[in-house]
């Protein structure tokens, strides 16, 4: 793979390794080129999956690397041998937890299927739904590992009018949800570089380049569930990249509704197709995940330049009730959940 060229489009990845002690480190930091495959446009594309090498032992591939971090987010129905594609979700921490768009989740609890529980306003409990990740089980071949969503919170409030999600009092107050993903004895999931206190840069400043990456196109899929865990069919799990522009920043979104995304959003020249609802949205530098994509335009001729995401910030800050209050910014000071925590030169 030759290196990230001067002015290409690219993001700065770790990838985490876990002590003998079972803390968490950093064991490399990849700079991940965002190449389209051949003919395809700049603005939306399929990835160009390359090999991926890094010092002192990491070999893998482009594809694999960023699929052990963005996910698909799929339903999987007792009776049924095929997976219902939702969106895309991507990890926030080693432990599981896990971001994608509350309108991605809100499928199933609108429809009421895999046994929703409501714990209180902002939280269900998904006991026995079988809704879930798709993880990428192997470089080599198209095999893939599906993990529950064990539980899911959004940020909302009891609806005073006409309900947003059918059959419960919820209002969205952004379009994010905060879920925590089960995890086999032994197994860490790796984590992007969320947007932090403290930390000066372009961000999303309006006019400046954001990149959304996730699964675009997904169809139900036939499949077959192995013994060992893996799940095996001819998935639609291509990896796409849109870029474009910040057009305006909506901080006032939720008591203007200048936009149909629900809480504090932004406008983007991004191409959004279906299955890259709760892609994470880098900025400029490629470093940071500052927002959650949320919806796209299409007219009869295709995808249009237009998109809207949620601001990661607001929900970094919601006190999460399965984890006794304490809020994403928190954990990420604390440490214990393998969260990515940088600083820059000058910030």
């Amino acid at each position: 793979m030759k290196p990230i060229q001067p002015g290409e489009l690219g993001i700065l990845k770790t990838v985490f390794g876990q002590k003998p002690d079972g803390q968490y480190e950093i064991a490399a930091m990849l700079p991940i080129p965002l190449r389209p495959k051949a003919g395809e446009p700049d603005d939306l594309f399929r990835l160009q999956n390359d090999i991926l090498v890094a010092q002192p032992a990491y070999l893998s591939t482009i594809a694999a690397t960023l699929g052990q971090s963005i996910v698909p987010i799929v339903g999987m129905v007792a009776g049924e041998s095929a997976i219902r594609c939702l969106g895309t979700g991507f990890f926030l921490s080693a432990t599981g937890l896990l971001i994608t768009a509350a309108h991605v989740l809100t499928d199933p609890i609108e429809r009421n299927y895999g046994g929703v529980r409501k714990m209180d306003d902002q939280s269900w409990f998904l006991s026995s739904m079988n809704l879930g990740v798709m993880i990428y089980a192997s470089p080599l071949e198209p095999a893939w590992v599906f993990r529950r969503i064990e539980w899911a919170q959004f940020l909302s409030e009891p609806a005073e009018r006409p309900l947003p999600v059918r059959g419960y009092d919820l209002k969205l107050l952004a379009d994010t949800a905060i879920c925590k993903v089960e995890a086999n004895s032994g197994e860490f999931y790796q984590p992007l570089h969320s947007i932090q206190s403290g930390i000066r840069g372009a961000g999303l400043a309006v006019g400046k380049k954001a990149t959304a990456i996730g699964y675009g196109g997904m169809q139900d899929t036939p499949v077959e569930l192995h013994q060992s865990g893996v799940i095996t069919g001819d998935f639609s799990f291509d990896l796409y990249v849109s870029t474009g522009t910040v057009l305006e920043h909506l901080p006032d979104n939720m008591t203007n509704r200048q936009a149909l995304t629900p809480g504090p959003c932004f406008r983007a020249s991004l191409k959004l197709p279906g299955g890259m609802s709760g892609s994470p949205i880098f900025d400029d530098e490629g470093i940071y995940v500052h927002g959650v994509a949320s919806s796209g335009m299409e007219e009869p001729d295709g995808l249009v330049s237009h998109g809207h995401g949620s601001m990661l910030g607001a929900s970094m800050r919601v006190p999460i009730s399965r984890l006794d209050g304490k809020t994403l910014l928190e954990l990420l000071q604390s440490g214990g959940h393998g969260m990515v925590k940088l600083s820059i030169a000058g910030a």
